[in-house]
């Protein structure tokens, strides 16, 4: 439960401490004290949204810190320890909020993010503000309060992650077959693009080789001259190289008789020798292989027009063409297997369907039996606050448990839609609320299952802004002592202007507003008895409080002693 709330420069709170104790704590004030302030506190310390124009004119921060008292802080601890927080039996919470937009959330005096707040302070206060009862009025808020009441979150959780399977497979299923559909649709361009380059035969590096004959065909009389020319030179001239060679051999004979240490110079010559034959041998062999051949010529132009003409479709080079060709291949192969892929996802996909609709039935038989256990105790609950001859009930569509159901029904929390049907007086029917409920029996059955709800675990305190909109008189004190009850078993704040609900509270605050030089403020005090009975009496009597009112405040306490 919260026990202490200081506030520090919040809106026209300039510095508030306010301790709490457990059972039904009473706020009171004049209309614009700042009541509500402290509820928006509450919810800042919840993970609420914050913004600049929360912070009080002049200064450059506002502060909010709460601590909590828990009654099995073992849940808790666990959420402390992944955020690598020690355990502990109470939780302080500070956050700040700064002109430059900064937010700064302590838990334990250890800095969270604003997202894990809001995780951990998760059941540690329920606030139903001013609007809220208004909520009620939408059936989309239904099924979730269904859900919170039946304590069926696991189950929902659990049908929700079976639907993302099932809506994952469907996906995929689909994408499958628009993919069929288009390769289907270019399946024969594929094969007609695959035939031309099979057709084509082509050979690595095929395109390099022949770029090479080309050249050599086209320069085949110049390549013969000078092979010629060049073998002339070396052999079979007048004067050739290897002539002169021989001629040499002689003048080195003399030179190395004469010098034996330059025998050298005649290995050097024979090799000469041997590399000249050897040259003039291959250039007349070379010289003999070059012919001019139109039709050959011809032939390679062609390949290579051709080799152009596919490569500027397919990539190029004869290189990119075959790896064009294995692509092709490979997507004609692709198409062919994705009738198997098709069955198999096909079978993924009904065997999710299945489970989806085996976990949602079950989770919507569940949802039937606690809505008759709703309905029961929400009529109980209404009948002890003035609403004797009240019918609710939580109508489903569809109204039976569907064995087949049509896939439009399919969501992440089941198959069923839920709507809240009240008829308040008797002889009248069964209607939507937004039909048949006024301001003060939506703001009655909101208690009634905000305290259904509470005993279902929903939050360790309970925070209602003005719960007694729409009411007085005796109702008002019927609700006051369902507020009393459901403190009993936990903490309930209650914000009012209703001295019958004020008086059945266990510690009365009043919340008020001064003027100091230029600033109003707001402050809060507990009342001790004898300010309890002044502020009860002001509740009743207005401006001017006479001693009737008095009496009557203090008979109102009496009575509920």
């Amino acid at each position: 439960m919260l026990t202490e709330l200081l506030v520090h420069n919040l809106a026209v709170i300039r510095e508030l401490e306010l301790s709490l104790d457990a059972g039904l704590n009473i706020l009171s004030g004049e209309t614009g004290a700042g009541k509500s302030i402290l509820v928006g506190a509450v919810n800042l310390l919840l993970g609420g949204r914050a913004s600049q124009e929360m912070i009080r004119t002049g200064a450059a921060e506002a502060t909010v810190q709460g601590i909590f008292s828990l009654s099995d802080p073992l849940p808790w601890n666990r959420k402390l320890e992944s955020l690598g927080i020690p355990a502990s039996d109470r939780l302080t919470v500070r956050r700040s909020i700064h002109r430059n937009g900064r937010n700064r959330v302590f838990v334990n005096e250890r800095m969270v993010s604003v997202q894990q707040l809001q995780q951990l302070a998760r059941g540690l206060a329920s606030v139903s503000g001013q609007h809220e009862h208004q909520l009620l009025l939408d059936p989309e808020i239904h099924l979730s309060l269904l859900d919170q009441f039946g304590s069926l979150d696991a189950r929902v959780a659990e049908v929700g992650a079976l639907f993302a399977q099932w809506a994952r497979h469907r996906e995929a299923l689909h994408r499958l077959r628009r993919s069929r559909e288009e390769r289907a649709a270019r399946a024969d361009f594929v094969r007609f693009q695959l035939q031309e380059l099979l057709s084509a035969k082509l050979q690595p590096e095929e395109d390099r080789s022949l770029e090479h004959e080309l050249n050599l065909l086209k320069h085949a009389a110049a390549l013969n001259d000078a092979a010629k020319s060049a073998y002339e030179t070396l052999y079979s001239g007048r004067g050739a190289v290897v002539e002169q060679l021989a001629s040499l051999e002689k003048n080195l004979d003399t030179l190395v008789r004469i010098d034996p240490g330059r025998a050298s110079f005649k290995e050097h010559l024979s090799q000469a020798r041997i590399h000249a034959e050897e040259l003039a041998h291959a250039l007349h062999k070379y010289a003999q292989q070059i012919t001019f051949d139109p039709q050959r010529l011809s032939a390679v132009e062609e390949r290579l027009a051709l080799l152009h003409r596919l490569g500027k479709k397919y990539g190029g080079s004869v290189e990119a063409m075959l790896r064009r060709t294995e692509e092709l291949r490979k997507e004609l192969n692709e198409a062919e297997d994705v009738g198997m892929q098709e069955e198999e996802l096909q079978n993924a996909l009904e065997e999710a369907r299945r489970r989806y609709l085996e976990e949602a039935g079950r989770l919507s038989r569940s949802r039937r039996e606690a809505a008759d256990r709703l309905a029961a105790e929400v009529v109980g609950t209404l009948a002890r606050l003035d609403m004797p001859s009240v019918r609710f009930r939580a109508l489903f569509s569809p109204e039976d448990v569907p064995t087949d159901p049509g896939e439009d029904l399919f969501s992440p929390r089941g198959i069923d839609q839920v709507e809240f049907l009240l008829s308040a007086n008797l002889g009248e029917d069964l209607k939507p609320l937004s039909k048949v409920a006024s301001g003060g029996e939506l703001s009655r059955i909101l208690l009634s299952l905000k305290g259904l709800l509470g005993r279902k675990g929903d939050a360790e305190t309970l925070i209602f802004d003005e719960v007694d909109a729409g009411i007085g008189g005796r109702t008002a004190e019927l609700v006051g002592l369902q507020l009393r009850r459901l403190a009993r078993k936990q903490q309930v704040i209650c914000i009012t202007h209703l001295p019958q609900i004020a008086c059945c509270g266990d510690g009365h605050y009043r919340v008020a507003k001064e003027t100091v030089g230029q600033e109003t403020l707001t402050g809060i005090r507990r009342l001790s008895p004898e300010e309890r009975i002044e502020e009860l009496a002001r509740m009743l009597g207005g401006i001017d409080i006479s001693e009737k009112a008095r009496a009557h405040a203090a008979e109102m306490l009496k009575s509920l002693r």
